[in-house]
């Protein structure tokens, strides 16, 4: 999960200036374009990464000492985080750099609470996992929400679908 952010970050760089630009053009077409390519390719890097800890979380997590393998199905529930937030693409960078930086400091905020609220419900009862899972849903909650402004702002969704051409 870790190198699946890293790869966000690393698109970001070079994708928020490109939205800002298109956004500054008033270039909303070149804004979608901008979006859905960068999207496209956080999809891609971060799938196979995913996938690979999908299949061998005992072996990453061992790098790190045999105490860390009892943490397999938060591993897993933290990664499926963050491939359901790969499909979103880079939406938090689109609100930021198109003026909407207040929505996006909001949305946060709404995603910290709902995070602690989550982890005050799940961590006496499921522990580890529990705090996984709060995360988990967090990060899909708030990736949702910026996706559905970008909606309601620019007309159109940042997710990417790999199945259409």
């Amino acid at each position: 999960s870790m190198f699946a952010a890293v790869a966000l970050m690393s698109i970001n760089s070079i994708a928020a200036p490109k939205f800002a630009e298109m956004f500054g053009k008033d270039d909303m077409e070149g804004l979608k374009k901008v979006v859905h390519q960068s999207t496209k390719m956080i999809f891609w890097t971060s799938v196979p990464l995913v996938t690979i800890f999908f299949i061998f979380p005992e072996f990453f997590l061992g790098l790190f000492g045999e105490e860390f393998k009892i943490g397999v199905a938060a591993f897993i529930f933290l990664s499926c985080g963050r491939l359901i937030s790969s499909f979103s693409g880079s939406v938090g960078n689109v609100l930021q750099m198109t003026g909407n930086q207040n929505i996006y400091a909001k949305i946060l905020l709404f995603g910290a609470i709902l995070n602690v609220t989550l982890n005050l419900i799940l961590i006496p009862k499921y522990g580890i996992n529990g705090a996984a899972i709060a995360s988990m849903s967090s990060l899909i909650v708030w990736n949702l929400s910026m996706v559905l402004v970008v909606k309601k702002k620019f007309g159109f969704y940042t997710f990417y679908n790999p199945f259409r051409k």
